[in-house]
């Protein structure tokens, strides 16, 4: 292997190494940094890199690395810094069009980036040229380009930190965000001109809404990159199908592009009888190609994947121009190398790796069977792209798409063989010759509509949730991949058996007698998971909000998955507030629970609750863990706080104490029974530590040692309310809140330590908490 491609390949693998979740700080980039300049020189002095294929790869390695670590040091320090309470005026610059979407309630919400221009009166700690993410509710007309000066709520990185789940400032991250917020108002101080690009792209979209197809969403995504023109119910068919990737632009589209291109520069060339004279139809098909690709690119926004597409597509076709032959992972090495120095925190987005991924897949399957015939080829493609991407996918989303596999059987060749060619050809034609234009529009909305009916039929299957997490997913992957080396054909059956390890069942780990409580980060609620060896009970489900979006889905299901079996017991309700309740209808229709508990009054009974009864009074035992709701006198007028379930979990010497929302009155009813059993090992402070509840008598009473208290950071109620901190801590309580320190798991079998999700499980990219109070 020649000097300079190992010091490629070093360089790649040094960048790649900040995307795996180290531990530490946000301050591991400045000391990689450090260190790397300090071995680059150590190298350069003592080493001697020439011909050596060690310290080739050895110094790719460091530069790859120490770059890498100066692009991410420079990230951390542009990020915004708070919890984001204040008010803020800034004078900023829209970069991106506005993903306008409807929500509950009829009011339209516009996400974009702005860029903050540097000006005096501006707050000190938001830098000029910071990236914001910002939300406006009810919005006037915004436009990529415009200056604004905006009344917004800004505040830094800051996400649910959980098992499993998506890694919200991770996607921050890998897209150069360096905060988000939310705009009050604002007033235009200057329009954006828009450029020749822009008036163009306007064209297009104008005459392909004139001709009025079915699927106008879908045309417009494939040929301007306008994704937010698609509604939700097709996204959520996209999502559930694992097709998102055909109705973005991304390198599948770009490759056609520029196939398409070459293919019309060749023809164009042989029909032309003096133009062979000077210019080869080889050399005309490269040069039509690169052309149509870099104006698909710019037409529709250019985004990593396309951008990887491009410079591989350029590249092959410059070694056609002049006649000679490279190896395709020589071309992928290259883009991926283009990409790195690009834009190294690419890293951090799940798209860099899945993509190259499957080039990678694709070129290997190519290598071995690509002389076996189109119709062979076709299909051990799809078969290699379902198997080799599955375990991957999985580690990286956390979920697996089932009907993923039946859908893009279908869905590739339509969209790769008809649908995308005749898209661009009608793109080509749309301005100059609209009619051929809309015949082919017409017979491309024929083909989706059909296209879109199987994935909808697909996507109303049952779909069992699978959650996919651990070292099982590792071991899969090795296998996909050996198997695709070419195993031989003994080794298959232990492959198999391989490749299943994610669908083994799982256990809680948790010990006969013992039980664990979670308490997870979803922000202002509450969801709570209790395991015993065999069961699972989940106390709340967390809140839902204005914009959609629940953490039913996005934290309590994927935090099921990744702590145990994906399964449950039973599901308490303990009253009916948004922010206790909201995720509750994703996770019945995921999992459907067959025992559901609800916070109303209800005959008190000595067996595991049955489907929709209420909690107050009834007890069981599970796995030797005994749970008992505190049956208290409730007044007819009582509050829906005040019929909060009150759960009570032991295991006979350590007792957890789930008290809902319950304020003072009820806490005065609580005191006898606690007194019985104080002091609890555990406490959930009741209404997430406001201080209508937690009373002196109570604390006193309880005495808990440790104190849970279910609130999101800086959130606008002021809970844990002061007075109530100090209550906890005069007694030596020592309290922890989810919204600060991430995700709380506390063992029974280890009374005295808490493992905090944020503070003892984050990778340096994670915003560091406030300091220990």
């Amino acid at each position: 292997m020649p000097y300079m491609q190992r010091v490629v390949l070093g360089f790649c693998g040094g960048a790649m190494l900040l995307g795996l979740p180290w531990p530490g700080d946000v301050r591991l980039p400045l000391l990689l940094t450090l260190g790397c300049a300090l071995g680059l020189g150590l190298l350069l002095l003592v080493a001697r890199p020439a011909r050596s294929a060690v310290s080739a790869g050895g110094l790719g390695l460091l530069i790859g690395l120490g770059s890498s670590a100066c692009a991410h040091e420079a990230a951390f320090r542009a990020r915004l810094d708070g919890a984001g309470a204040d008010a803020v005026t800034l004078l900023v610059r829209i970069l991106t069009v506005p993903e306008r979407s409807l929500a509950p309630g009829q009011v339209p919400a516009a996400r974009f980036q702005v860029r903050v221009i540097e000006q005096p009166g501006l707050r000190a700690d938001i830098s000029g040229g910071a990236v914001i993410r910002l939300t406006w509710y009810a919005a006037p007309d915004v436009r990529r380009g415009e200056l604004w000066r905006l009344h917004a709520r800004v505040k830094g990185p800051w996400s649910f930190a959980n098992p499993g789940g998506f890694d919200y400032e991770r996607w921050l991250l890998g897209k150069g965000i360096h905060g988000t917020g939310w705009v009050r108002d604002g007033e235009r101080l200057a329009g954006a001109a828009p450029d020749a690009l822009e008036r163009l792209r306007q064209r297009v979209a104008d005459a392909i809404r004139r001709l009025q197809p079915t699927h106008a969403g879908i045309l417009l995504a494939l040929l301007l990159g306008r994704a937010d023109t698609m509604d939700d119910a097709l996204w959520e068919t996209l999502r559930t199908t694992g097709t998102v990737h055909l109705m973005v632009i991304s390198g599948l589209h770009v490759s056609l592009a520029t196939a398409l291109g070459f293919a019309v520069g060749g023809l164009l060339c042989r029909l032309c009888p003096l133009l062979p004279l000077w210019l080869d139809a080889r050399r005309a098909g490269c040069a039509v190609g690169a052309l149509v690709a870099a104006a698909y690119i710019a037409l529709a926004g250019a985004g990593l994947p396309a951008l990887r597409a491009l410079v591989m597509g350029l590249a092959v076709l410059l070694l056609l121009a002049g006649g000679r032959r490279c190896q395709p992972g020589g071309l992928l090495c290259l883009a991926l190398l283009l990409v790195l120095a690009y834009e190294p925190l690419a890293v951090h987005q799940q798209g860099f790796w899945l993509s190259f991924a499957a080039v990678g897949l694709l070129l290997l399957t190519l290598a071995r069977h690509g002389r076996s015939g189109p119709v062979m080829v076709a299909l051990r493609t799809q078969l290699v792209l379902s198997v080799g991407m599955l375990p991957g996918l999985a580690l990286l989303t956390g979920t697996v798409p089932w009907t993923g596999i039946a859908a893009n059987a279908l869905a590739v060749p339509m969209m790769s063989l008809a649908v995308v060619p005749m898209v661009l050809l009608a793109g080509i034609l749309l301005l100059a010759a609209p009619t051929p234009a809309g015949f082919l529009i017409g017979v491309v909305d024929c083909v989706l509509s059909a296209l879109v009916s199987w994935l909808e039929w697909l996507a109303a299957l049952p779909q069992p949730v699978v959650v996919a997490t651990g070292s099982a997913l590792l071991v899969a992957q090795a296998a996909a991949l050996w198997w695709l080396l070419g195993a031989p054909r003994q080794h298959w059956p232990v492959l198999l058996l391989c490749l299943a390890a994610p669908l083994t069942p799982r256990t809680t780990g948790v010990a006969h007698g013992e039980y664990r409580v979670t308490a997870l980060d979803v922000g202002q609620g509450t969801a709570v998971l209790v395991d015993t060896q065999y069961h699972r009970l989940l106390y709340d489900a967390g809140p839902a909000f204005p914009s959609g979006f629940e953490t039913g889905s996005a934290v309590v299901i994927p935090g099921l998955g990744a702590t145990g079996p994906l399964a449950l017991s039973a599901l308490v309700l303990s009253h009916d507030d948004v922010d206790h309740v909201g995720g509750a209808a994703a996770v019945r229709a995921a999992l459907a629970p067959s025992v559901v508990v609800q916070g109303m009054p209800g005959d008190s009974a000595d067996t595991a609750p049955s489907v929709g009864v209420g909690c107050h009074g009834r007890s069981w035992t599970w796995d030797g863990v005994n749970f008992r709701f505190l049956d208290v006198v409730r007044g007819p007028r009582a509050t829906d706080n005040d019929r909060s379930c009150v759960l009570l979990v032991d295991d006979g010497r350590r007792h957890a104490l789930l008290a809902g929302d319950v304020s003072a009155r009820i806490e005065g009813r609580l005191l006898r029974p606690l007194a019985e059993i104080a002091p609890l090992a555990l406490m959930f402070a009741p209404h997430h530590g406001s201080n209508s509840s937690s009373s002196t008598a109570l604390v006193r009473v309880a005495r808990p040692r440790l104190v849970f208290v279910s609130a999101g950071r800086g959130n606008r109620f002021g809970h844990p309310h002061p007075d109530v901190v100090s209550r906890y801590r005069r007694l030596g309580a020592r309290i922890y809140q989810t919204g600060v320190d991430g995700a709380l798991v506390w063992r029974s079998s280890a009374p005295a330590a808490v493992l905090r999700w944020r503070r003892d499980r984050a990778p340096y990219w994670r915003a560091s908490p406030p300091a220990e109070r």
